[in-house]
């Protein structure tokens, strides 16, 4: 976990140095990251595919989120050998793991 890469302004010296909900709620707040992963839960999907069942997302935010997610271990890249290439995103482990607790959460309202 990138704990330091947080940035707290003035706050106080135990919540910059990184409290992991904190730390978490920076990943998951940002605007698509949900529906990503709720979209990778369900089924793991190519690209193109998951780009066209997440309706008003762009190519550039995907691939960027697409890109933190993987870097935090939550979602796994793998290309297969076909000509021309193509790209499956899954949930990891970690992913999946997220996804159930996201869903608890839900559950509360």
């Amino acid at each position: 976990m990138r704990l330091n890469t947080l940035n707290y302004g003035n706050c106080s010296e135990v919540i910059r140095d990184g409290c992991p909900i904190e730390y978490v709620l920076s990943i998951l707040g940002r605007k698509w990251n949900g529906i990503i992963i709720n979209h990778l839960f369900k089924t793991p999907s190519f690209y193109n595919e998951l780009h066209r069942s997440i309706s008003g997302i762009s190519k550039k935010i995907l691939t960027n989120q697409l890109k933190e997610l993987q870097a935090e271990n939550i979602v796994s890249r793998i290309e297969t050998n076909d000509n021309p290439k193509k790209v499956q995103y899954a949930l990891t482990q970690k992913g999946q793991q997220l996804y159930y607790s996201l869903k608890t959460m839900a559950n509360l309202f």
